[in-house]
């Protein structure tokens, strides 16, 4: 996410889970991505296991699976799952924002 050329300057804090940089650094990204803006204050509490699926390194050997495989296998295991509101808001936000950052 943070590894193009452009985002040099960003970081990551662990502990509030948020996109940091200075304020200079955040006005000047936000002047030519306006809608970049959403994403200065907004924490991402599942980046990291949004990393582990989304990253570019995979597994390739004959034990690997894709997500598509792994939920096939929740779903022939019928495991229930309840999903509040508030988490598939904020998983969708994380979801823009990993193909915002692409």
């Amino acid at each position: 996410m943070l590894s193009r050329k452009d985002n040099s300057n960003f970081g990551w804090d662990e502990h509030r889970q948020l996109v940091v940089a200075k304020d200079v650094v955040w006005n000047s990204y936000i002047s030519s991505r306006k809608e970049a803006s959403q994403f200065r204050h907004r924490s991402f509490p599942y980046y990291d296991q949004l990393t582990a699926i989304y990253a570019k390194d995979k597994a390739t050997g004959k034990d690997s699976q894709t997500a598509a495989t792994i939920i096939e296998e929740i779903d022939a295991k019928d495991v229930a799952t309840v999903i509040t509101q508030e988490e598939k808001t904020i998983s969708i936000h994380a979801k823009l924002m990993f193909l915002w950052m692409r």
